[in-house]
């Protein structure tokens, strides 16, 4: 047995497409998974296999069949179609966008999600504002719409605060104002 085959396999991403992912410092939920905050050990981009709209075999049977077809003077027209239709094929699977994806990293080792976009600037923008939620210890939430063509994210970091002898009742934002009631 080769030292290879001991060691854990990264193909156990779960591709998940056009979803809603909510975030706070207590839970992550996204479809019908709920995961504990503390469980998540990180977010990070992810490189995703492009799939082709055209398998390479099919191209290469209808370029093959186009080139016998153009060769018999009866089937002309129809052999050039199928070579034009074999160009076309090859062109649909390289002209569609690149596609990237954010990861979820969990300690349970379970398969890792990965949200699926073509949204490269956005995908940096929300691992990077995922870091500084992380590092922070205030509380807040976000919302993560990961779209095939976008990813956004939306959402506030903030908390209540209360210190000292505060007798009656009181109310305070971090970044708001704060008051007293006697």
């Amino acid at each position: 047995m080769a030292a290879n085959d001991l060691l854990p396999k990264d193909d156990n991403d779960r591709p998940i497409r056009n979803t809603r992912i909510e975030i706070t410092k207590q839970t992550v939920r996204f479809d019908s998974d709920v995961y504990q905050f503390r469980n998540v050990t990180g977010f990070g981009l992810a490189p995703v296999k492009n799939t082709n709209l055209f398998p390479i075999q099919f191209i290469l049977v209808v370029f093959v069949i186009g080139l016998f077809c153009a060769n018999i003077p009866e089937w002309r027209f129809w052999g050039i179609i199928f070579v034009l239709v074999a160009i076309g094929g090859v062109y649909a699977n390289s002209s569609q966008p690149k596609k990237y994806g954010l990861k979820l990293y969990l300690n349970s080792g379970s398969p890792s999600p990965v949200f699926i976009t073509s949204d490269m600037p956005g995908l940096e923008k929300v691992v990077s504002i995922l870091y500084n939620f992380m590092e922070s210890n205030a509380e807040g939430s976000y919302v993560i719409y990961a779209e095939d063509r976008s990813i956004r994210i939306e959402g506030s970091v903030g908390g209540s605060v209360t210190a000292g002898n505060i007798g009656g009742s009181s109310s305070s934002n971090v970044g708001g104002n704060v008051w007293r009631n006697d």
